[in-house]
């Protein structure tokens, strides 16, 4: 298994993320802006990307837009506190494969993110 990139600018969220992904044998790297987001992702590809719409450089979809637009592959998560039916058809419009509103249950991130990051 490869690895899960979290974009999440909130320590707590983040870190509770990557307990909760951990505990379920998953690698996560974080990243608190667009710009480390970006240096992440020279790293390699991930499996999944975890993405917040609010960071401090910008909206998490610019990411999601260059990952589809350069043919990148892993699939996205939107985990947002912006719920409004439009801004979640934006992220999905915008190449996401699922979109979940914060606050969030645990059960509900992790059941879409074996089902996007695992092999079927």
């Amino acid at each position: 298994m490869g690895w899960i990139l979290v974009v999440e600018d909130e320590d707590n969220i983040a870190e509770f993320l990557r307990y909760i992904l951990e505990s379920e044998n998953f690698t996560v790297k974080t990243a608190a802006s667009l710009a480390e987001a970006r240096l992440r992702l020279k790293e390699g590809q991930p499996d999944a990307v975890i993405l917040d719409r609010g960071l401090p450089d910008g909206d998490g979809l610019e990411i999601c837009r260059e990952l589809k637009g350069a043919g990148a592959k892993p699939p996205v998560l939107i985990l947002s506190a912006r719920k409004d039916p439009t801004e979640m058809r934006e992220g999905l419009d915008a190449g996401a494969d699922d979109y979940i509103a914060k606050p969030f249950q645990f059960v509900d991130v992790l059941e879409v993110v074996s089902r996007l990051a695992l092999p079927q």
